[in-house]
Parts: structure tokens; C-alpha cells; sequence
């Protein structure tokens, strides 16, 4: 590795942050970083010690006559930790305390204590006897924790409860500490872990650089001019994919029967399923593994991670493909069939009402069709009267089911005679097909998205892999975000993962106001969960980020709303928020009409800025500003997010429940409702907008 000075040049999460408030002076800035790493006493930069600051070890280069970038000296490295205009730059050092513990291998980047606390503003004690949440531990065991310093080990044990929430928020946003040892003291809090559970391995580190390495979340050691370009160009979080140490526990667990990840949005199940996929590549670097998962779009997503990760795919094993895709393939290769996939059921099914002249309307034939008769494929009178009504909850008489079979029936036989197929009939093809033909199965299958799945996918991803293998079936899943189908029991498909469960708690992507407004969308209850899951889904995600709160807005008409989005837009814009970096969804095609015209006519125009219509095989780019309907926002996060017309006529959408008469069948349908409102909100880092004209949606939460 190539050093500068003979010492290693290490990169900070803190001076990225620092950089991406300084967009006019970016170019600068980089070119400054790479002479910097060649040659740190280059004359153009001026570098030199900071002599009176109160704590030593810090060191300055110049960028221009105003930019400054500070330096802090640590043995055998040089860590790059902040970047500002001359006097912030150089009050910044003054304010902060670099301590390395060798012995426990962590850091901390904090201001004095007293300093700190005060600048919190704690309540007056005075007033009244404040509980210390930490108080019944020592310094020395918070130290232990992985907080360096022992004014800080100690103030913590004695912080009040508001005073504690103060400055752990303030500790994240400015990067004192470690993120995980952040997480800790969360956990302490709160109690939702023990003290030992939260111990970390003890380690002894012999150089600054080793420790560095051992947080590559915070710490970057770049190797070429190149890499340094990569980074800053593609963003801190973009440029490789960081492991917590909660995350690399799931990804290397090392079981024999099916695996489970579940976690709030944004805990990074994806990034655990793109890891575990590297992994798995290194346990078996000759066997074919798959990655799959609901869409196209997030298939693309997967790969690319991957790719970050280990590198072009092409000559390993992997292959990553969206299901549906994958049992097409399948279909027409292995099996040679040659049916095309029916594209319009609803044609199909009112025909079928027509010739046996049935009572009933499509509005009732279909969702039976689409939840009983296709995904369980169910083929003849007697099964239909015995199977278990899975994902209804409109109940039926015999009668009516008999009925009901004349139409069912007739609907198979149209199918044949056009030589036509449904989806679930091709998966439980393949899927026979892959049971009688066990060496055309992938060595391990890891599956992201898994909870919007049904009976057919399910019993084709059980197929696809080994039953009697080590770490064949790694499922990653969180019943909040289901928004296509019913849930149903894994363990019908002998997917077993009970005692094999693991879940994330700490939410990396979304800010805890987005977040908390997020979870007061969902329903008081997630029904249909798995066997396992009443426990995941108690745990709620720790939000490490923090931000401002939520915007909703109501508006008179759709013209007045229209107008509030674009000052919504232009204000993001002007706060640096990059174009590809904001995106506006709607529940209905409809709904998103307005917007498009609104981005065509008027953003277009007065910014010269375009806008990319989001689809389920669409992916997002850098300059355009996206759109698409809720459930194109699957699997995407976005800094900033709008959301429009949350109105009672679409959130519930109007057209999925006015035909549903039963009462218990409505709610469920309402409830999956709520969590595509929670799907979308939480695809949003840092900004959410929420937007409505006339009647507000009543799954919006009051502030």
C-alpha cells in the first residue's frame, strides 16, 4: 500500500460529510486530497501543525487561501478528518479530541465533556430528581463498551434520560463515536440487551492504522488516485459497502437448514444479502449460487452490489436474477414448454362467468381466483371444497363454492385451449421438474424480498435449493413492507427457519423523525406473520440518523398542490440535493398524471432538469429526477422523497377495496394499504414530503 511520508493516509467518514457541504469547491478539494496522499509537504499545501490548539496532534493543509483541511497525526497515519472555510475549519479542531484506545480497539472524535454536555442543554435538575438510565454501571464498564475516554465513560453514567438522548442523537450526527458502540448505549437505555450480551470482543491493537481497519465504516485507506476519485464521485455509502458487526454476524452464520434476516426498512437486509452471497462464493467457489429476489430493478440492484463487493461476476458461480424471470427461463429450457403467460385474467375470467351463465361478478370470481384457485393451483371440486381459505377472509358456504367451481373450472380449460399458463402454474412446473432433477439445483439460494412471495414462488425457491445442505436457503424478509400478496406460513413449503431467525435492529438509511412517522402508518397489527417472526417484528430498528421531521402539507385543489411540490423540489435542489437524489411517488396512475405534467412543463423548463418515469424494469439515474407510482418504489431509497395525494380516495386506493363487502376482508385489505404507505415513506434518507388536496388520507399520523 502506497503511504504518504512513510505513513498511511487514512480517510475519514467526517471530512466526506465535511466535503458535501462545500459543492463549489469539490474540485478543489479532491485534487488537493490526492497531492496530499503523493507528497504531504508539497509547498502548495502549506501543511503544518496546529500550535495552539488545546489538544495536540492536530495538523492543517491548505486548499485554497480559504479551505482548510485538518489532520490529525497518529503515529503511523495521517487521518483526514475535516475539511471547512479557514476559522470553522480551525474551530473544529479546537472543539475536538482524538483518543485511540489500543487496547480495546476503538476511538472517539468527540469535544471535551463538559464542553459537549453543556451545549446540550440540559434540563434543570433542580426542579426535579431525573433518573440516570446508565447509573448502575461504572466507568470502567462503559469504557469496556467501547467509549475511550474516561470523562466521557464516567458523565454517561450520570446523564439523565433527556440528557442521555441528547447526546447520543448529537454523537451520530457529528461522529464522536463509533456507530456501534453508539448502538450499545442504546441498547443499555433502553434494555433491550444485556450488559454482557453487549460486551464486544476484547482485542489489542499495536498501531492506529490496524484500528482503522478494523472500522471500515469510518476509516478509509485509499490506494490510488483512482479510488479517491471513485469515492467522492459516487459518495461515502456508495463507493463500497460497509459491514456492521451485527450485519457480518448474520451474513456469515453457518447453519444447516433455512436461514432468516428480518428488520425494519432500512437495517440493510439488502446489503446483507449481497454479502452473503460474496460469502457464500468464497465457501463454495465451484458451485452455482443464486441470488433472487421480486423485480427486475432490484435484481439490477443486488448485482451491482455484489459487484462492489467482489467484483465483476463474470467466471464465479453467482447469478443474480429476479424469480420471475429465472422460472421463464427455466420453463422454456429445461422443460421445453412453450405456453406464453396469460396477460389479461380478467378477460379470461368473464368469459369463463358468461358460458357456464354464473350469478356471480368478476368483482367477486376474481380475488377467489387470484388468492385460492391460482397460487395454491388448485385443479378439481374436491380440493377446492377441503383447502384452507389462506389469505381470504370472506368465508364460503359449500354451496357457493360449488357454484363458484363452474367458473374455475371453465377458466382452466379457456387457458388450455388457448395455450395459455398463469405464473403460479409455471413455478410449480419448474418446480416439479427441479424435484425430480435434484443436480439442476443451485448449491445455495439466498432470496431478498421474500415476503411478498406466495405459494407458488415459495414452493419454487424451496425447490431450487438442496433440503439436506448446510447454508443452501438464506431468506431475508420484513412482513411491514408485504405489499403484493397475503402472507402464508413458510413451513407449508418446508421452509423451516424457527431457532434459525436473525434480526436487525439498527436502521442505517432513514432518520428516526422519518422513521417514527413511518411506523405511525403501519397497522396495530401485522397479520399473517411467520412462525418466528412475532419476536422480529417487536423489535423495533434503532434509527442512527438524525434529521428534520416530516413535511405534510394540505392543499385546496390539485393545481395548488402541484405548485407546493415544485417549491418542495426547487428547495431540495437548492440545498445541494442532487436531481437523481429526489423522487415522487403516487399510489395510482392517476394520481401520478399531475406530476408528470408538472415535471414536463414547468421543472423542465425553468430548470432544464428531466424527469425518469420509474417502472418495475427502470432503474434511477444521476441527473433526472424520478417519479413513479408506490409500488415502483420497492427496493429504492432516495435522499429526499415526496409523496402526493395521500387522499382517502388513494390511500386506500378506492378501485383495491370498493368491490370487498366483508368487513374483516376490507380491513386486511386496508392494512396492506397502510404498509405500502410505509413502504414509500421509508425509502427516504433525510427529506419526506407529504402532500394532499381536499380530504387528508386518515393513515396520515397528526404531528
Amino acid at each position: 500500500m502506497r503511504t504518504a511520508g512513510n505513513r498511511e493516509v487514512v480517510i475519514t467518514r467526517r471530512y466526506n460529510k465535511a466535503r458535501e457541504r462545500l459543492p463549489h469547491y469539490h474540485r478543489e478539494i479532491d485534487e488537493k486530497l490526492e497531492l496530499f496522499r503523493q507528497d504531504p509537504m508539497h509547498p502548495s499545501l502549506r501543511f503544518h501543525e496546529l500550535d495552539h490548539t488545546k489538544h495536540k496532534g492536530w495538523w492543517a493543509y491548505y486548499v485554497n487561501m480559504d479551505i482548510r483541511v485538518i489532520v490529525s497525526d497518529q503515529d503511523d497515519s495521517w487521518v483526514v478528518c475535516y475539511v471547512d472555510h479557514h476559522d470553522a475549519a480551525y474551530q473544529w479542531a479546537e472543539r475536538r479530541r482524538f483518543t485511540i484506545d489500543l487496547t480495546t480497539g476503538s476511538y472517539s472524535l468527540a469535544p471535551p465533556v463538559d464542553e459537549a454536555i453543556a451545549a446540550t442543554a440540559a434540563p434543570d435538575e433542580a426542579s426535579a430528581v431525573f433518573h440516570a438510565p446508565l447509573s448502575g454501571y461504572t466507568p470502567e464498564q462503559i469504557m469496556r463498551l467501547g467509549v475511550p475516554d474516561r470523562d466521557w465513560a464516567e458523565r454517561l453514567t450520570k446523564a439523565t434520560k433527556e440528557q442521555l438522548e441528547r447526546i447520543l442523537v448529537q454523537a451520530l450526527d457529528d461522529d464522536w463515536f463509533p456507530e456501534d458502540v453508539i448502538e450499545r448505549l442504546i441498547h443499555l437505555k433502553d434494555k433491550t440487551k444485556s450488559y454482557r450480551e453487549l460486551l464486544p470482543p476484547q482485542v489489542s491493537i499495536l498501531m492506529p492504522s490496524e484500528l482503522m481497519r478494523r472500522h471500515p465504516r469510518d476509516f478509509w485507506s485509499p490506494e490510488s488516485e483512482q479510488e479517491i476519485r471513485k469515492a467522492v464521485q459516487r459518495g461515502w455509502q456508495e463507493w463500497i459497502i460497509f459491514l456492521h458487526p451485527a450485519q457480518r454476524e448474520a451474513v456469515e452464520r453457518d447453519l444447516k437448514g433455512a436461514i432468516r434476516v428480518g428488520g425494519g426498512a432500512g437495517t440493510g437486509k439488502t446489503v446483507v444479502a449481497a454479502h452473503r452471497t460474496a460469502w457464500l462464493a468464497t465457501q463454495y467457489p465451484n458451485e452455482p449460487i443464486l441470488l433472487t429476489t421480486f423485480t427486475g430493478v432490484l435484481a439490477d440492484n443486488l448485482k451491482q452490489r455484489v459487484e462492489q463487493i467482489i467484483g465483476s461476476l463474470y467466471g464465479t458461480g453467482i447469478e443474480v436474477v429476479n424469480l420471475h424471470a429465472l422460472a421463464r427461463r427455466l420453463f422454456a429450457q429445461q422443460l421445453n414448454r412453450t405456453e406464453a403467460i396469460v396477460e389479461d385474467q380478467n378477460a379470461l375470467l368473464e368469459q369463463a362467468i358468461r358460458e357456464v351463465n354464473s350469478p356471480y361478478t368478476l368483482a367477486f370470481v376474481r380475488p377467489e381466483w387470484e388468492t385460492i384457485i391460482d397460487p395454491w393451483q388448485v385443479r378439481d371440486l374436491e380440493t377446492y371444497l377441503q383447502i384452507e381459505r389462506v389469505g381470504r377472509k370472506m368465508p364460503l358456504q359449500r354451496k357457493q363454492r360449488e357454484e363458484l367451481w363452474q367458473v374455475f373450472e371453465r377458466m382452466w380449460r379457456l387457458l388450455e385451449e388457448h395455450h395459455l399458463t398463469t405464473f403460479s402454474a409455471l413455478c410449480y412446473a419448474v418446480a416439479e421438474y427441479l424435484n425430480q432433477h435434484p443436480e439442476a439445483r443451485y448449491r445455495c439460494v439466498v432470496v431478498d424480498e421474500a415476503q411478498d412471495f406466495g405459494p407458488a414462488e415459495l414452493t419454487l425457491i424451496r425447490a431450487l435449493a438442496p433440503t439436506d445442505l448446510e447454508n443452501a436457503l438464506f431468506l431475508c424478509a420484513d412482513m411491514r413492507q408485504r405489499i403484493y400478496r397475503p402472507a402464508v406460513p413458510w413451513l407449508r413449503f418446508g421452509i423451516d427457519t424457527r431457532g434459525r431467525s436473525y434480526t436487525l435492529r439498527v436502521n442505517y438509511r432513514t432518520t428516526r423523525q422519518i422513521q417514527d412517522f413511518a411506523e405511525r402508518v403501519l397497522p396495530e397489527a401485522i397479520e399473517g406473520v411467520q412462525e418466528d417472526e412475532t419476536r422480529i417484528l417487536s423489535d423495533r430498528p434503532i434509527a442512527l440518523m438524525h434529521g428534520v421531521a416530516p413535511e405534510l402539507h394540505g392543499y385546496e385543489n390539485i393545481p395548488a398542490e402541484m405548485r407546493g411540490l415544485k417549491e418542495w423540489i426547487y428547495r431540495c435542489l437548492n440545498e445541494n440535493i442532487q436531481p437523481g437524489e429526489i423522487a415522487i411517488f403516487a399510489r395510482s396512475e392517476n394520481a401520478l398524471t399531475p406530476v408528470e405534467t408538472m415535471l414536463r412543463d414547468e421543472v423542465s423548463h425553468e430548470r432544464g432538469i428531466q424527469a425518469r418515469r420509474l417502472k418495475r424494469d427502470t432503474m434511477p439515474v444521476p441527473h433526472e429526477i424520478n417519479y413513479g407510482t408506490a409500488h415502483n418504489a420497492k427496493g429504492l431509497e432516495f435522499r429526499a422523497v415526496a409523496v402526493v395525494q395521500v387522499t382517502a380516495g388513494h390511500f386506500p386506493n378506492y378501485a383495491a377495496i370498493k368491490d370487498v363487502v366483508d368487513t374483516a376482508e376490507r380491513k386486511a385489505k386496508e392494512d396492506q394499504e397502510r404498509q405500502l404507505l410505509y413502504t414509500v415513506c421509508t425509502r427516504a434518507r433525510e427529506r419526506l414530503y407529504i402532500s394532499w388536496s381536499t380530504r387528508r388520507s386518515t393513515f396520515l399520523p397528526n404531528q
